[in-house]
């Protein structure tokens, strides 16, 4: 996995005034504009974008971005 991948969550802390944390449905928006939804935990959400990232490799001059 490229370990210059990561995952800004700014958004997502404008809109809820907190990190993110706990279970749900998390999107992500990968560089090039593709949505990545994964349900379940935060912390296996953001490894499985990093990971699905990385194997679409996406260079690293974009973050990936949390959306919900």
């Amino acid at each position: 996995m490229n370990s210059n991948l990561f995952v800004s969550t700014i958004a997502y802390e404008q809109r809820h005034g907190r990190k993110p944390r706990g279970y749900g449905l998390w999107y992500f928006r990968m560089p090039g504009g593709l949505t990545f939804s994964y349900p379940g935990g935060y912390h296996a959400a953001a490894r499985a974008a990093s990971a699905f990232a990385s194997r679409l490799h996406y260079g690293v001059d974009e973050p990936i971005r949390l959306y919900a």
